[in-house]
């Protein structure tokens, strides 16, 4: 094993270490239950987690890209019977988040693999909404890797491909591209691609009201609950379109729709 992986091996174990010493075996046992893991969890909290990180980073002020991801794929090994826990995974993805500016597209094959990996949106919200979010204002030619993650078999990939649009859109970029992916994925029964269109648009409804109402009223005959209410939570005719979405479901013509569980 090289000097270099040997040190990423080993402040990846100290990493964990101090994660440990700070866990809360009944908040693990309740936290596993509600996210539904099938991983270890130590019953660490958040902002104890990103202590440690940020202590680490402290400590390493002079980490490079090299090294960053050697610690990440430590924290979160990926191979076939791997064993992994929750909070070195958050680790990791907090290690990514606070180091934005070390990454390129080339880290997207990392990145992707953790997203396939994590199967939580407390790990795969970050990872898309931030990490890859800020690859997609910073190149251009992320535009593919979301073209095709929007099409992918597993569904927190697609989730990812709307997340990872939202810093842009926060810009005034992607308004097009954002709508092209709702479209695509409006007929889609998965709560968490639901909540994630609806989370965006509600999002983006801040600076662009009339585009999102616009795309709203387009799609009425479409809408499910969990992504229309989000949707149009902040926009000034949300009220009108929610009457006209709720009287359509309740039509003749268009029989009411099951409510969505999650």
């Amino acid at each position: 094993m090289s000097a270099a992986r040997l040190d990423a091996e080993r402040s990846a174990a100290d990493i964990r270490a101090a994660l440990e010493a700070r866990g809360d075996p009944a908040r693990a046992v309740a936290e596993r239950a509600y996210l539904k893991s099938d991983v270890v969890h130590f019953g660490t909290s958040v902002p104890q987690m990103r202590s440690v990180v940020r202590a680490f980073l402290r400590e390493h002020r002079d980490l490079d890209h090299d090294r960053l991801l050697a610690v990440c794929h430590a924290l979160w090994p990926v191979a076939a019977g791997a064993v992994v826990a929750h909070e070195p995974r958050m680790a990791a993805v907090e290690l990514l988040d606070a180091r934005q500016r070390l990454l390129t597209i080339d880290d997207v094959p990392a990145i992707e693999a953790w997203i396939r990996a994590a199967k939580t949106w407390a790990l795969v919200d970050t990872l898309a909404g931030h990490v890859a979010a800020g690859l997609v204002v910073a190149d251009p030619a992320m535009s593919d890797v979301l073209d095709r993650w929007v099409g992918d078999d597993d569904f927190w990939v697609r989730r990812s491909a709307l997340l990872a649009l939202m810093r842009a859109l926060r810009e005034g970029r992607e308004l097009d591209r954002f709508f092209a992916y709702a479209d695509a994925l409006l007929d889609e029964r998965e709560f968490f691609i639901r909540k994630a269109i609806g989370w965006v648009a509600r999002d983006l409804s801040r600076r662009e009201p009339e585009a999102v109402s616009a795309w709203v009223r387009r799609n009425l005959a479409r809408m499910n609950g969990v992504t229309m209410r989000e949707a149009v939570k902040y926009l000034p005719d949300g009220g009108e379109l929610l009457a006209e979405w709720k009287a359509g479901t309740r039509s003749p013509a268009q029989p009411r729709r099951r409510k969505s569980v999650g």
